[in-house]
Order: C-alpha cells, then structure tokens, then sequence
C-alpha cells in the first residue's frame, strides 16, 4: 500500500509531488512511464506569463514568480528562470479595449501591467505599422522546461518523494465509488489510499478506465527556433501577436516562433508513436506556413535568416480552454491536473500548489472553479465532439475574449424536448453548461447573427423588446437545464438543515431558497429546495454546476438513511413569467391559479399533462415554473 501515488513525471506531476511533501505528506509515489519530461514538458516553449485574462488565472499563474526562485534556492539548480519583460500586440482597436481590462487586473495583483501606443515599444526590428497599441508587462519571463522540472524532482526526493521512471500505468482500479490503486501495464498492481493524474496528453483513456471522462484532446503543437540572429536584442522580451495568432521568445541568439492556430491537428496518444518518449511529430509546413508569414511581417529580418529546428510535438487542449483540476467528482481519492492548453510548465508552480493543498485540506484553498474538472460534463469528452472542438479551442488562447462569446464548434451536445420548437420560432441559441438554449428570438435574417461588441451589445434592442413584451405580457422561458437533484429517505430532512442556511423543516409543497454551505461556513450551493412529503425533497441548482453540487451531496450526506437521485434530463421546465402567466395558465388549466401562494408547488394539469407547478420567480414579475416528464414535454407546449 502506498500513501498518494502520482501518475506522470512532468512539469506538473513533479510540482504536486514536492508541493504535496512540502505540506508534509509522508509516502509519495510518482509513476513515470518512461523518463522524466518525456511527454510534453521537453518541448514546452517555456515562456511565463503571470498575467491572464481573469483574476484566479492570474494569481495562479503568478505563483511561479515565486517558486521558480525558491527551487533554485532550495535545490542550487538553475531553472533558467530569467525576466524578459513581455509585449501583448494589437491590431484592433476592440483588442485595446480587452487589454485595458486586463492591465487592471495585472495591477490589482501588482503586476507591473501597462497600454502603450506602438511608438513607445522600442525593439529593433518589429514592423508595428499595422498594429493600434500594446499591453507591456514587466514581469513576463523564460524559463527551460527541462531544468524546472528537474529541480522539482531532486526537491521532491530531497523531501522523501520516491520516483520510478519506466514504469507505465495500464489503468486505475475503483471500490465503489473510491479509487484504489493503479495496474501497471505488466500486470502489476499498486494500491494506494490517493492517487492524482497528471499524465497530460495521456490522461484520457487512464481515467476512462475509472470510467471519468475528461473533455481533452492531445494535437500537433508547433514551433520554430530560428538560426542565431546577429545583434537580437538580449534578453528578448516575449511577444504575443494576438491578432496574427503568434508568440516570439529569445533564445541564445535565436527567436523562438510558435503559434496558437485554428483548425489544430488532432493526434492519438495511445496510437502506434504515443509510447515513444521525447516524441517529435514530422514537420507540416502547410500548417505553420500562415504563421511563419505573419512572423515575416512582424520582424522582415527573418527573410534573411534561416530556420534551425522545426519542431512539433504533443499537446493536450481542454473543451474551453482552460485546465481540469481538483477532486472527481466520482470518486473519493481520485485528483486530476491535466488539459494545460500548452502553458502547463508556467502553470506547474500554481496548479501544483493549489491541488496540494486541495488534497491535503479537503478543499480548495480558493475559488478554483474556472478550472475545477467538476465543471466538465461527461458528453463533452466524447471524441468527435472534442475532435471538433479542436477546430477553434486552440486559437482561442489568443482570440478576442468577446463578452458573451459563443462557442461556434462542438455545438449541439444537449437539447431539450423542445429545442425544435424554438427553433422553428427563430431562436438564436447560446450554450450553458452544454445545453443549447435560446439567447433571443429574431424576426428577421438581421437579427440572427450579429457581430461581438465590447461596449453596447447589438442584441440589446431584441432584449430590450422581449423583456417588455414580459412585462407586459407574458413570456416563455426554457429552464430545462436547471440540475434537479431528488432526494428522499428517513434522513433527508436532518442532512439538509445541517447544510442550508434557511429553515427546511417547512410545511409540504413550500419552496425555500437558501445556499448550502461547507464546514468553514463557505457556500457550496445556491439552490432551492422544495419539500415533495414528509421524507422528500427537490433540491434545484444552476445548470453549470450540477456535476460538482451532486459530488458534494453525496460525498457530504454519505452514511445516511436516505437516496439521492439525479432527474436533470428526464424532466423539463418551463418557465412562465410576467403578469399575464396567470391568465394563460388559465386557459389551459382547470386549476385554481388565483389561490396559489408564492413559493408553493403542487401538481396541476395543462392541456391536459399532468406537471408539478412552483409558483416562484427571477424576473421580478410574476411566474411559475412547470415541470413536466422529458417525453410529456412536447405534447404540453407543442
């Protein structure tokens, strides 16, 4: 039996590692398939970029301004960790906008973050006639991915850490709902009271056979280092053309050019070459060409120089962009920190910090959400769709981050019963939590597909009219996706007041709106609950967290004479609000809608379908919500 067991000697195995015996962690195992950085880690670019688009990226990120340092102090190993400074280039004056907004989240931080005009960026070389500005930041730097990582394993065994290269892991066994162990590929089996994953492009099919599936796609990621270039400004600052999709780094001499592109090339890491460490993919100049063009134009000296190395190795990419982190939600003793879209050395310091503590404390040591793998719905992992997803998923790293921004691949993954209907009235639909859900109805081609603003929305006319068409009136509203979560047994009034801030022990067929919280007083849920009988409940929450509020439910009530059963897809809702809801609902109902209290639920019949109707409301008018079964759906509003 071993204590933690650690599946992949990368970057970010190796950070969880020294974090997890820094935090005083006896008994650590990090299981390397084949040497030490082999995977992805060696060909990491190795740039660090502290600033990101949202406050939590940004403070994980700028952990490694402090780690890197401390390695090399503790270890007396270069990391190669060195200041450059950094350059976020605009084209578009809409990009300007979005890098104002994230210069003050640099600053907030105490990042040293700030606009320029192009004239002020003063590097020799760089052809800047097309661009309106820049976001500099100070504290951009290189780092070689090699070296960090290992400063991360001697700091690691230094601390007791045992590492064993060359053994490879077939598969993770459960008990119940509770990771086991692993079973290496020579039939072997390790036992282990937890187990984290962070085999990067390999994670997939490990954790498939856990049966969790994580939304990752691993793709031919490229870069070229150029030959010495002749008096380059030293040290290069790293440089991110965001419009052009390409990022430069000095190194020794030369330039380092790579790119974030659409339509990445998908690559099978269990395929016949996914086994060969230090792996690198053949060259594709038709699909680097378009950037080493846009690199030409950026800095027109490359014409003269020659291109030394061409590389194009593994990388994994996650279904938004962001990584998958935390505790699964299925199991207990199972943890994951994969899906680094291609800054998973940069990330190393952060991610290996904030899952320690995680494991160690039972929770995180902040709101991690944007990365928390409990936000991942399993339809996404499927592989066409994350296949797709590769489409657009990897140019969105440098793509403009629109408020409000949709997803055009990998679309379609969840619909309700009545999607067709709102279709056929012309809804533009919107994703949320892999359902698609009509954002607004267009009368005409105009209002179908409008442009992205960072100031006024073009869409908020068509807001503007429905909004007092439900004032006025009354509208539909489709709240399928809602989690809704049953929950009944002897002991499911006392599991839910020992969570929810509100009094639950209500009278039958009242609805309560309370959050439910933590053992540190922190909330976990925002829901309402519902009281169905004397021993049952109906718990609804958002739709974007129901993997992760079931987990918690679960995980907090077990041992409890009670079931908890998930009823998110077999029924829909509808939402019916404004101040004529209750004359509808009259035409289509012999029930009494006048003597309905607010926050009461009962069940009723509308055109003939039986449903369970809540009277309660967002919108500030008046409302109910009609939940029907799934199949009934149709034939109630069709």
């Amino acid at each position: 039996m071993t204590g933690t067991l650690i599946i992949g000697g990368g970057a970010i195995g190796l950070s969880l590692a020294w974090n997890l015996a820094k935090r005083g962690v006896k008994d650590i195992t990090v299981l390397e398939r084949n040497q030490l950085t082999s995977g992805t880690s060696w060909h990491a670019a190795g740039i660090v970029g502290p600033l990101r688009a949202t406050p939590n990226m940004t403070r994980l990120a700028m952990k490694a301004l402090e780690v890197f340092p401390e390695l090399e102090a503790e270890t007396g190993m270069s990391t190669g960790y060195r200041r450059t400074g950094g350059y976020w280039l605009a084209r578009a004056p809409e990009r300007i906008d979005e890098l104002h907004r994230i210069a003050a989240v640099g600053k907030h931080f105490g990042l040293n973050a700030e606009i320029i005009p192009p004239e002020d960026l003063r590097i020799p070389g760089l052809n800047l006639t097309n661009h309106v500005g820049a976001l500099t930041v100070a504290e951009d730097a290189n780092v070689n991915p090699v070296d960090l990582c290992m400063a991360y394993a001697r700091a690691a065994k230094a601390r007791g850490v045992v590492i064993r290269e060359n053994t490879s892991v077939a598969g993770i066994f459960t008990d119940g709902n509770r990771a086991r162990g692993v079973r290496l590929t020579d039939g072997t089996e390790i036992r282990a009271e937890t187990i984290a994953l962070c085999a990067g492009a390999w994670s997939k099919r490990l954790a498939a056979t856990a049966k969790v599936p994580l939304p990752l796609q691993a793709v031919e990621h490229m870069y070229v280092v150029t030959e010495p270039i002749p008096d380059l400004l030293h040290p290069f600052p790293v440089i991110r053309d965001l419009e052009s999709g390409i990022y430069l780094k000095g190194d020794a001499g030369r330039l380092v050019i790579g790119a974030f592109e659409s339509d990445a090339k998908c690559w099978d890491a269990f395929g016949p070459e996914g086994d060969r460490p230090f792996l690198e993919l053949p060259e594709d100049w038709d699909q680097f060409g378009p950037f080493m063009e846009a690199a030409l134009d950026l800095v027109p000296a490359l014409a003269e120089t020659g291109i030394q190395r061409f590389m194009n190795g593994p990388e994994s990419f996650t279904a938004d962009s962001r990584p998958l982190v935390g505790k699964v939600p299925k199991f207990g003793g199972l943890y994951v920190a994969a899906g680094m879209n291609s800054v998973g050395v940069m990330s190393s310091a952060g991610i290996g910090s904030v899952l320690a503590d995680w494991m160690v404390d039972g929770a995180p040591p902040f709101d991690l959400w944007e990365v928390d793998i409990a936000r991942a719905d399993p339809l996404a992992a499927d592989n066409a769709h994350m296949q797709d997803r590769m489409r657009e998923a990897v140019s969105d790293n440098f793509a403009v981050h629109w408020p409000y921004k949709q997803p055009k691949t990998g679309r379609g993954l969840r619909k309700s019963m009545l999607h067709d209907q709102w279709a056929e009235a012309g809804a533009v639909f919107g994703v949320t939590a892999g359902w698609e859900r009509p954002l607004w109805f267009a009368k005409g081609p105009e209002e179908q597909d409008l442009p992205y603003s960072v100031r006024r929305q073009p869409w908020e006319p068509i807001a503007a009219r429905e909004a007092k068409a439900m004032a006025e009136g009354a509208a539909l509203l489709d709240l399928t996706p809602f989690t809704k979560i049953d929950m009944s047994g002897p002991d499911a009034l006392s599991a839910l007041q020992s969570l929810a801030t509100a009094n639950l022990n209500v009278d039958e067929a009242v609805a309560v709106y309370t959050p439910f919280l933590n053992a540190r007083g922190g909330i976990e849920l925002d829901v309402t609950v519902t009281r169905l009988g004397e021993d049952a409940f109906r718990i609804t929450s958002g739709a974007a967290t129901r993997w992760r509020d079931l987990d918690f439910l679960k995980r907090n009530l077990s041992g409890q004479s009670l079931k908890i059963v998930d009823r998110t897809e077999a029924e829909s809702v509808i939402g019916i609000m404004g101040p004529n809801a209750r004359a509808l609902l009259q035409t289509l109902s012999d029930d009494d809608w006048n003597a309905f209290p607010f926050s009461t639920s009962r069940e009723v019949i509308v055109a003939r379908v039986v449903c369970r109707a809540t009277r309660i409301r967002f919108v500030g008018e008046l409302g109910w919500e009609l939940g029907v079964r799934t199949e009934d759906a149709s034939r109630l509003f069709g």
